[in-house]
């Protein structure tokens, strides 16, 4: 996701923060510290306690939505499947997962972990609100009481049917073991999906109305923005199906270009860039006179100064080919775009 600033590392993994996290933070911390906790603790509570409390709940909240992102990730690698990295962002989090599971049960297991983690941090969260005596701070108790709550609505809203939910990757998975096809299995989730976006966008816009009294207006604008969300995730997952079975039926050799210029590794950039040409589309091939030894496109290109192109060379500044991904003519291209 573009606008995500990196924060550490787990397990491997890199954790980014998406710029739009700072909404749904400040919205939770708003909710919680102006309704949630002055409407649960005594009214002579000092403001600075709501905020204080507001401000943890939603750290804790959020990390256990990194737990929840984590346990698909840690799946996912023990497996054997590339994890690119966690973004939290607006609708909570996700894990970047760059191919799809080989197997049914590998499915089975990356989508049902997720819940599982959060249905166990609902029951740490449980056993702090019943039985550690907070009767001097019952300001902390009503905290674990909203958590266990909000990881269990976690647990439950992720658990279900429709693609790209948990819920909808476990029904993928089970359609797929039953039946062996893949492609049905995906289009009956992804379904699936698109049905609960428009009833979570119904209820939504229903709330508005005030038909649904139980639903505040802010949680009916919520729910019509998570539903426009799922809806093109469920839609694109689809799409995406059928562009990587386009892309089974091809080749490498049926797409890629047999005439790529070669540069010798000696000559300078100036010499070997045209000038006035758009550097991020170009591509060269460097050869010491009798191999490839690198490659040298617009990435290298821009990392060299424009000063300093009289005196940079091409094997200096290119790639060399033992860092670059190599594919056989045979491949198809499907497998080309995951890799890349």
């Amino acid at each position: 996701m573009r606008l995500s600033v990196p924060l550490v590392r787990i397990f491997g993994i890199p954790i980014r923060l998406n710029i739009s996290w700072f909404l749904i933070f400040g919205f939770v911390t708003l909710i919680l510290a102006l309704e949630v906790f002055p409407a649960a603790l005594p009214p002579d509570t000092a403001a600075r306690v709501y905020w204080s409390l507001a401000l943890i709940s939603g750290l804790l909240f959020f990390a256990s939505i990194l737990v929840h992102e984590l346990a698909h990730s840690v799946v996912a690698k023990a497996l054997g499947i590339p994890v690119k990295g966690i973004t939290l962002f607006i609708f909570g989090g996700v894990a970047q997962i760059t191919k799809e599971a080989t197997r049914p049960l590998a499915e089975f297991a990356m989508a049902v972990v997720g819940p599982a983690s959060s249905l166990l941090l609902a029951a740490v969260f449980f056993l702090l609100y019943v039985f550690v005596d907070f009767s001097r701070a019952p300001s902390i108790n009503v905290m674990w009481e909203w958590l266990w709550l909000m990881n269990l609505g976690v647990a439950v809203f992720n658990m279900a049917p429709g693609f790209p939910m948990d819920g909808g990757r476990v029904l993928r998975s089970i359609v797929w073991g039953l039946t062996g096809d893949f492609r049905r299995a995906t289009l009956l989730a992804s379904w699936c999906g698109r049905g609960m976006a428009y009833l979570l966008m119904f209820v939504g816009i229903t709330s508005a109305t005030g038909v649904l009294p139980w639903l505040s207006t802010e949680s009916g604008v919520w729910f019509v923005l998570l539903g426009f969300f799922l809806e093109g995730a469920a839609r694109q997952s689809w799409q995406q199906l059928k562009l990587l079975e386009f892309l089974r039926e091809h080749k490498v050799a049926d797409v890629m270009s047999t005439t790529q210029l070669a540069v010798p590794a000696g000559a300078d950039l100036q010499s070997v860039v045209p000038a006035g040409l758009d550097i991020r589309r170009l591509y060269f091939l460097v050869s010491d006179g009798q191999r490839v030894v690198g490659v040298l496109s617009g990435n290298e290109l821009k990392a060299v100064p424009q000063a300093r192109w009289q005196t940079v060379t091409a094997g200096e500044a290119m790639l060399p080919s033992d860092r670059v991904r190599v594919v056989s003519p045979d491949a198809d291209t499907a497998s080309v775009l995951q890799a890349m």
